[in-house]
């Protein structure tokens, strides 16, 4: 591993997190966390704040010869709803609240990432830092791009780190291709006949076709979608009816569905849609409605590379990365730039979005390492 990190930057790093991981705050009220973001960016680096165009988070550029390119590193600053449960003396001091995705350990890096380029900054074209708010919720990856955030700043290429208690500290994963899924939601609203429970002959029980329809969900991927190609039909709330004696009128039923291609997701809608006309065909009035979210994350062949070549050079060990259903919203800027993001290990411990989840503070610098290692690289390019 590299030692030409400067002790203060170490130094910042560690306290920066420690501070965060104390402070959380949940998606779009990240008012705390973006005021502690700007105050150590004006004050410790030699950056230029601009106008993220969001009411939480924060972007910055140290200016350099355009000619040369422009590279971005992002990181996430949103906290979950969770009661930590860690006895770290540095927990959480906000009740209910917790830093349980290891969002503090990725703004503590790209600060510090920020503070080093301020005291020598090898390359000679422009270095972008995004800390983007509502990762966890509220589509933060794409209200960032929807307030303009390729008209403000030319990026080429964009590379972002996720913490994982899965690989142990001096270990990183990462794979070309994507990673983590299509994250979409859908609802199905359903009117039939109410009436009272000793005359069903009377009504049209929406019960009845919330079996149906549960059982034509639990089995759709299989019979449509290539048993290679990975995806998901979760269906997790369903309502109807209010007491034992009476046959409701309406149930509701909706979940989510997690896909990693484009043809995958088109056929999972198609055949949702179909079974909307199959309830209408037995007297049901349905309303269908199929909400997508963040695509699928897509790792350039050549960053990945790049990155692995990189981590192994400072000694690491490179692993591939494990394809998920999860989601992650830096693939909204992957639609627009190449990009890759890196997983860094921080531990075999708790999952992530559990309460006793903790980041081991010997990866920050881990991290913050390939990131300059990253820079450095292009830097010769």
């Amino acid at each position: 591993m590299s030692n030409d990190i400067p002790f203060e930057v170490l130094t910042e790093l560690e306290e920066n997190f420690k501070y965060l991981h104390q402070h959380p705050e949940t998606a779009l009220k990240e008012f705390k966390t973006t005021a502690f973001i700007k105050d150590y960016l004006e004050n410790k680096c030699k950056v230029e704040l601009l106008d993220l165009g969001l009411d939480t988070g924060s972007l910055a550029i140290i200016r350099g010869d355009s000619n040369y390119g422009s590279v971005g590193f992002r990181a996430d600053i949103d906290a979950l709803p969770l009661e930590e449960q860690t006895t770290l003396d540095y927990k959480s001091k906000n009740e209910g609240c917790m830093h349980a995705c290891g969002h503090d350990a990725h703004t503590a890096i790209l600060l510090a990432f920020a503070r080093l380029l301020s005291l020598d900054n090898p390359f000679k074209g422009n270095v972008i830092f995004l800390f983007q708010p509502a990762e966890e919720a509220e589509h933060g990856g794409q209200r960032v791009v929807d307030a303009g955030l390729f008209s403000k700043v030319k990026i080429d290429r964009f590379f972002a780190l996720h913490v994982t208690p899965e690989l142990n500290v001096g270990q990183i994963a990462i794979s070309a291709g994507p990673f983590s899924a299509n994250v979409d939601r859908f609802s199905y609203e359903i009117k039939g006949i109410g009436t009272h429970a000793s005359t069903p002959y009377k009504g049209l029980n929406p019960i009845k076709a919330l079996e149906l329809l549960s059982n034509r969900l639990s089995s759709l991927v299989a019979q449509n979608i290539p048993c290679g190609d990975k995806a998901l039909i979760s269906l997790t709330h369903v309502s109807s009816g209010s007491t034992w004696n009476i046959i409701p009128d309406f149930a509701y039923a909706e979940g989510t569905v997690r896909s990693f291609s484009a043809s995958a997701r088109s056929t999972i809608i198609e055949k949702m849609t179909q079974l909307k006309t199959v309830l209408e065909a037995e007297g049901y009035k349905v309303e269908f409605n199929f909400i997508k979210g963040c695509p699928a994350t897509n790792n350039d062949p050549k960053l990945s590379e790049l990155i692995k070549e990189e981590a192994t050079k400072l000694g690491l060990t490179v692993v591939s990365q494990r394809a998920n259903l999860g989601g992650e919203d830096f693939s909204c800027f992957q639609e627009h730039v190449p990009g890759a993001m890196f997983n860094l290990g921080t531990g075999i411990g708790p999952s992530l979005h559990n309460g006793k989840f903790k980041v081991d503070p010997d990866a920050l610098k881990i991290g913050l390492n390939v990131y300059n290692s990253i820079l450095k690289r292009l830097s010769r390019v």
